[in-house]
């Protein structure tokens, strides 16, 4: 009964979105989009000329959008005209139906708005409206036209895109020869049909649009199927991976499938499951986002809408204000509320669930800037109340004492300030001096059910960050401890840690305009970190001062890349890492390690890429002593077939040989990997639907192992043929 309920439910959803299909779709001609991954830019039908005020104003985007890009925002000087928008394909137009537009010149901004309400400026264009004259016949109320002709009436565009893409990976490998037989692998050989599909449908019509995207996932072999670890042998081979149905107009939307919701670091920060969501703007700077969504990612065909499990769910909703139209983010006010109920539930990606745990919990958040963007400030402040309901599985008829929920609260602040900006010193270089603090603060027992956050803690960091030119220099301190209660039988754990970092490009910071290639790019890193108990507790389980920790750990990190010319790169690292025990009783447990390593990579022709690569690590355990060394030489190759038009021929070679100073163990191994791939399309160039890929892989490894004092070695070796051809249609 169960399954028959969740099949109509997904027989209902598919027939509404059908529906809604037919409703926006008609048979007028259609122009499918063209989109790429450059950046957006914007071409408006108004550049070098003046507009009539009633007259169409277009800007064309040059990509379509997507859910993860956000939504298109226009201001007309300080107002906002987003609502009065109509989106027609990459096309967004403004038609004057209410007012003209003032005459004379003004500017139009475009911003890009983020799912978690971020404007981003996209460009700002210059635009004049024409004057109106009066009509002559009309000498008591005049009549305002435009000095040009009348315009054509706004037109109800219709759009429509289809876009299917089918991928079917067939592989296989041949019987892998393996020393010792026990090492041979379960399925040996083997072969296999896999594939993923994902469909995508958008219609446009006066100013709405419909976004449908879902996505398939098939397996040939029942363990890799998507939810078998939560199914087992009843998974799907063929299942559901995810969906996402969007209906939007201007700033109003609505989602159903695989959503993100949340912008509170405490309470609920892009928290990503299946459910619903909904936009509604109140006003031109107010917005409300409502979500009803599952309590954890899901996958499949089983609970569609995300919603149907009343205790394994999250509900929320989110106000913003943006209190300045005419520049967003100037300051902006969020609070959200939010309550979420888990059940000890095992999914496709969660093995492991301890107890059943609700939450209910509040939050507001303060961003803006100042002084021209000199001055940025982050606040906010959440609090949340936790508790764990009664469990019968845990409690086993056992009379437990049950856990009183508690409310606790959680704040964090942050502010920037440019000291020094844009302050030319020489030719084209320019300083830029900044700082940043930073206060975090979260009470003991807080919990939020869908945040992840570590409770009991308080932590302030100061960086200073400066640039001139590539130059650049971070220096940071951070300060963090826990036990806010001062609970004198828990230990008070205190961490300091201070850090720097640089990067100078020699090759062309004084010489700009010439650069040397003798001389290389620069960084490096140092990073100190001391972590130590603040005092004995007392009444606890601590009897010795070697219980209470203190460590310090120093790593440093230096890296070189020399561009010798358009063929040769050489580059060259080396890192250090030191630990340091100071407490008493442990001040030998200390360690240190280093790793010096080499890389080359030269091109002598266009088609073929040669690589090496060379490193050295040491490992010293003062406590023992030990000393062991681990050696690696490496090389790749990649060749473009001149003979064969989208052919590479790659091949990679290493061995490792590592043991320790006094000769107790060794082990050797080594690795050879040669394939072939060859892409190719299917039909005609200019009716081309179909996209193939073939490859053939050889794999020879082996590796040897001795310990002396054992006197044990094991050796294996393995080398095997795997081939696979793989289909993209559409």
């Amino acid at each position: 009964m169960k399954r028959q309920t969740i099949r109509a439910i997904w027989v209902a959803t598919l027939s509404a979105i059908i529906c809604l299909n037919a409703m926006f779709c008609d048979r007028s001609p259609r122009t499918l989009a063209q989109s790429n991954n450059t950046g957006l830019s914007i071409v408006s039908n108004f550049a070098g000329r003046q507009v009539p005020s009633t007259e169409p104003i277009e800007l064309k985007l040059s990509r379509a959008l997507t859910p993860l890009d956000g939504k298109v925002a226009v201001l007309f000087g300080d107002t906002d005209i987003t609502a009065l928008l109509e989106r027609r394909e990459e096309t967004i137009v403004y038609v004057s139906r209410v007012e003209l537009l003032t005459p004379g010149d003004s500017t139009m901004s475009v911003y890009l708005v983020t799912p978690a309400g971020i404007w981003n400026k996209v460009c700002e264009l210059p635009i004049s409206i024409a004057a109106t004259v009066a009509r002559p016949q009309d000498s008591g109320n005049v009549a305002e036209l435009p000095e040009t002709t009348s315009p054509a009436p706004a037109t109800k565009e219709r759009f429509f895109e289809f876009t299917p893409n089918v991928s079917i990976n067939m592989k296989g490998q041949n019987q892998t020869l393996t020393f010792p037989r026990e090492a041979v692998p379960e399925r040996n050989p083997f072969g296999e049909v896999d594939g993923q599909a994902n469909i995508q449908l958008k219609v446009t019509n006066r100013g709405w649009t419909l976004n449908n995207r879902f996505d398939f996932v098939g397996v040939g072999f029942q363990k890799n199927a998507l939810r078998f670890g939560e199914l087992q042998n009843a998974a799907p081979k063929i299942d559901l991976s995810s969906y996402l149905v969007e209906i939007n107009k201007g700033r109003f939307a609505v989602r159903l499938g695989h959503i993100s919701f949340g912008s509170n670091r405490h309470l609920i920060n892009s928290f990503s499951s299946r459910g619903l969501t909904i936009t509604v703007p109140a006003g031109v700077q107010n917005e409300i986002t409502l979500l009803a969504a599952n309590g954890t990612s899901i996958v499949g065909y089983d609970n569609f809408i995300g919603v149907t499990r009343r205790k394994h769910s999250v509900v929320g909703v989110t106000f913003a204000r943006e209190f300045f139209k005419e520049r967003p983010g100037r300051l902006r006010f969020e609070v959200t509320a939010m309550r979420g109920s888990m059940l000890p539930l095992t999914n496709f990606n969660q093995r492991e669930v301890n107890d059943a745990e609700k939450s209910l919990g509040a939050g507001f958040q303060v961003t803006g800037d100042l002084l021209k963007q000199r001055l940025r400030y982050s606040a906010g402040f959440t609090q949340s109340k936790f508790r764990n309901p009664p469990d019968p599985q845990i409690e086993q008829d056992t009379n437990l004492k049950p856990i009183v929920p508690v409310t606790r609260s959680a704040r964090h602040a942050e502010i920037s300030f440019d000291f020094i900006r844009g302050l030319k010193l020489w030719q084209d270089r320019k300083l830029k001096l900044s700082g940043t603090y930073r206060h975090e603060e979260i009470e003991p027992l807080f919990r939020s059910v869908v945040a992840s956050t570590q409770a009991d803690r308080r932590q302030n960091q100061f960086e200073i960050s400066a640039s001139i030119g590539d130059l650049s220099v971070v220096v940071g301190n951070l300060r963090d401890n826990d036990n806010l209660a001062e609970i004198v039988s828990i230990l008070r754990s205190i961490t300091r840690r201070n850090n720097v970092i640089v990067a100078i490009p020699l090759t062309s910071f004084f010489t700009p305009s010439k650069p040397k290639r003798f001389l290389p790019r620069l960084s490096y890193s140092y990073d100190r970190v001391h972590q130590f108990g603040a005092a004995f507790p007392s009444g606890g389980e601590f009897t010795s001062a070697s219980h209470i920790p203190d460590q310090e750990s120093i790593s440093q990190a230096a890296n070189a890349q020399w561009q010798l010319s358009e063929k040769l790169t050489v580059g060259y690292r080396y890192n250090r890492a030191f630990q340091d025990n100071k407490q008493p009783g442990r001040e030998l447990a200390d360690f240190e390690s280093s790793v010096n390593g080499l890389s080359l990579s030269y091109a002598p022709f266009e088609s073929l890429t040669l690589g090496l690569e060379l490193s050295r690590e040491r490992q010293r355990a003062f406590e023992r002593p030990r000393l062991d060394g681990t050696f690696r030489i490496g090389t790749q190759a990649t060749w473009q077939t001149p003979f064969l038009k989208n052919s590479t021929l790659s091949m990679n070679v290493s061995s490792t040989v590592a043991g320790d100073a006094a000769n107790l163990n060794d082990t050797r191994s080594a690795e050879f990997d040669v394939q072939w791939a060859y892409r190719f399309g299917i039909g005609k160039k200019k009716f081309k639907k179909a996209e193939a890929q073939f490859f053939i892989r050889y794999a020879n490894r082996y590796g040897d192992a001795f310990d002396r004092l054992a006197i044990l070695r094991s050796f294996t070796k393995t080398q095997g043929i795997n081939a696979g051809i793989t289909f993209n249609v559409f």
